[in-house]
């Protein structure tokens, strides 16, 4: 099979391009540094990329962008011998309400919010450039790697050689998740799984944050690969959606990792809540009673944790799965996340005029928690006791709260009980904090 997955990684590749007021420091795409300040924007154009015919593309970068700092990729492909515009997937950063680029049609080309459709015609080059922005001289985005997928036509899929493989992965229910961020928690929560194996202890409502696409709702998916892809970075794990085949899951399997797929639902998931494509993560393959079967983290299967286990026979994995996969690779330990922080603090009651409330103290200060916190897209939680009756064995079982009085009420008990409460911000900061009461 021709390769269809170009990712542009470390200093040799990226010096291959064409450098516009950036340059390449410590195997990242940086702004130019200039009298101790760095300009305002500039550019990263690669080198054409020669790919085989195809009739869809997708766009992956992973970015470090601190506040204050932006990144915009944009493609553009060769069609009958002459180039497209520069079509946009939108501005990223874990700091902006970020938004995926609006549905275009211009000629054979319709934009998506995360891939490129071609209509009628086929591309046979592409060509990817990205743009770094700061609003702040001292700081810097730092683009890591810049990859392009696209959707082979005319090409017999590969199956690949038969792997008997298992994967043990950390399986969440969407149904004990954050509520206000069920449209994204899907994909977080299979981000969540892969980073998870590799001791990475993130929740997916930090996922869900850092992922989130907040264009308006339209017709199309609200879960954005792109962004996702970008989101895992932020942890240093380096991600990319590819088009594949049953070639490809099976070799990631082989390498020991997994991958992030979605699935058509069936009418009666579909009559259930369960969208019409579900994300799931593949944790390896497997024959049942000498029937080879998929072996998934399915967050809708059931509302137990470890529930969500299951095994798909694989014709029908075959026929529910539209060829996308969202890839992962181990973080090196000597990179360290990239702008992503948790911060501890300390839990006490407000006092006698406000009985069971509870506020946040940070180096000694107080955290007064907006009123609105919650409705903005902020998440606050409390993790369930011991002695809850839904407490679970599972990774973190959590109930979900509004602040009240700028702070969170937590009930009392009849023995005395111990919370571990969590507030996320829309950037994926988290606070964390003890109290018992």
């Amino acid at each position: 099979m021709e390769k269809n997955t170009v990712l542009l990684q470390e200093t040799e590749a990226f010096m291959r391009g064409e450098l516009d007021n950036v340059t390449v420091s410590m195997n990242s795409v940086v702004l130019d540094l200039v009298q101790g300040s760095y300009v305002p924007y500039g550019c990263y154009t690669s080198a054409p990329f020669p790919l085989p015919l195809f009739d869809a593309l997708r766009v992956s970068w992973n970015a470090a962008a601190p506040e204050g700092t932006a990144v915009e990729a944009q493609v553009r492909v060769m069609l009958d011998g002459n180039w497209t515009p520069w079509v946009s997937f939108g501005k990223w950063s874990p700091e902006l309400h970020r938004e995926g680029a609006s549905y275009q049609e211009r000629g054979p080309l319709q934009r998506c919010p995360d891939c490129l459709l071609l209509d009628s015609k086929c591309g046979t080059q592409a060509q990817l450039r990205i743009y770094l922005y700061s609003k702040n001289e001292k700081r810097t985005p730092a683009v890591m790697l810049l990859g392009v997928s696209v959707r082979m036509v005319d090409v017999i899929p590969a199956h690949g050689r038969p792997v008997n493989a298992r994967l043990h992965l950390m399986p969440y229910a969407i149904a004990r998740r954050a509520p206000a961020l069920r449209p994204w928690m899907g994909l977080a929560i299979a981000m969540a799984s892969l980073t998870n194996r590799w001791g990475a202890d993130l929740l997916p409502e930090e996922f869900a944050q850092v992922l989130r696409d907040w264009r308006a709702p339209d017709d199309f998916d609200p879960r954005n690969f792109c962004f996702a892809a970008a989101a895992a970075a932020q942890w240093g794990f380096p991600a990319w959606v590819a088009y594949g085949d049953l070639a490809l899951l099976r070799a990631e399997m082989r390498a020991g990792c997994g991958a992030v797929v979605t699935l058509q639902s069936g009418a009666a998931q579909v009559a259930a809540g369960v969208p019409e494509r579900r994300c799931v993560t593949v944790r390896g393959f497997a024959a049942i009673d000498g029937n080879p079967q998929v072996l998934l983290c399915d967050p809708y299967a059931s509302e137990n944790d470890f529930d969500c286990e299951t095994a798909m026979p694989l014709d029908e994995f075959m026929v529910g799965w539209d060829g996308v996969a969202l890839l992962m690779r181990q973080r090196e330990s000597n990179i360290p996340p990239l702008g992503r922080t948790r911060c501890c603090a300390w839990i006490r009651p407000v006092g006698t005029d406000a009985p069971d409330i509870y506020r946040l103290y940070i180096n000694g200060e107080e955290h007064t928690l907006a009123d609105d916190f919650c409705a903005q897209g902020g998440v606050l939680a409390y993790s369930l006791p011991d002695d809850h009756p839904h407490a679970t064995t599972a990774h973190r079982s959590f109930e979900f709260i509004e602040p009240e009085q700028g702070g969170v009420r937590l009930p009392r008990g009849e023995t005395t009980r111990k919370y571990t409460v969590y507030a996320i911000d829309t950037a994926g900061h988290m606070i964390v904090g003890d109290v018992t009461v």
